[in-house]
């Protein structure tokens, strides 16, 4: 089966050795996940595989997801799945463990999670304003300005760079080379940072842009 993806959870970051120097790395485990159902471009209209992690107590499960992964031959309690296309898919992979191996030979990968949440910022955090300056009763120190609503345009234009909702945000992280693969631990390290906090979820998937996989 060809790596398409995998869930994992950011364990936090470390620093690693890198050739002659030492090198800020994150450190990702594996969840325990499994393939729980294959589509195919006759049934579903595109190729994909499910995977199945983050297992709960079976009383947390609908009976349906029960149904549906008991219908399969899977005795885990998934309680979340996502699919991952893929152009090479096997019906001999329905039930199938993932692991760290599908790992062994990528050099780069890509690491896809939710940036950490801010809450509502002003415009200096969230935008990178300027300030204005703290002297001479000027009253304007980190306000967002004119906004340009008289009556010439008489609104404010779309896309404006606002106060509001910071973070939170869906983002990837490419070209990430690997430092080290742990089998015993499920860990991959990756050089650099990645979104998310600590124990977050994570998506890695082998490198689109990189020459070398």
């Amino acid at each position: 089966m060809k790596m398409a993806g995998l869930i994992g959870r950011k364990v936090g970051m470390t620093r690693l050795p890198d050739g002659d120097a030492l090198v800020a790395a994150t450190l990702i485990k594996l969840e325990q996940q499994t393939v729980t159902k294959i589509l195919t471009v006759d049934r579903d209209g595109y190729d994909a595989v499910q995977v199945g992690y983050y297992e709960k107590k079976e009383r947390a499960l609908s009976k349906a997801d029960l149904a549906r992964l008991r219908k399969v031959g899977i005795d885990n309690n998934y309680a979340r799945c996502r699919e991952f296309r893929t152009t090479e898919v096997s019906t001999e992979d329905l039930g199938k463990s993932l692991t760290v191996d599908l790992l062994k030979d990528l050099k780069m990968l890509d690491v896809q999670g939710i940036t950490k949440g801010r809450g509502c910022q002003g415009v200096v955090k969230r935008w990178n304003h300027k300030t204005g300056r703290r002297t001479h009763g000027s009253r304007f120190h980190r306000r967002p300005g004119a906004l340009g609503g008289r009556s010439q345009p008489g609104r404010v234009f779309k896309n404006k760079k606002m106060a509001g909702h910071m973070g939170a945000v869906n983002r990837t992280i490419q070209n990430l080379r690997v430092l080290g693969i742990d089998e015993q631990q499920q860990v991959v390290a990756v050089k650099g940072a990645i979104p998310g906090q600590r124990g977050g979820f994570v998506v890695v998937r082998p490198a689109r842009k990189a020459s070398d996989h």
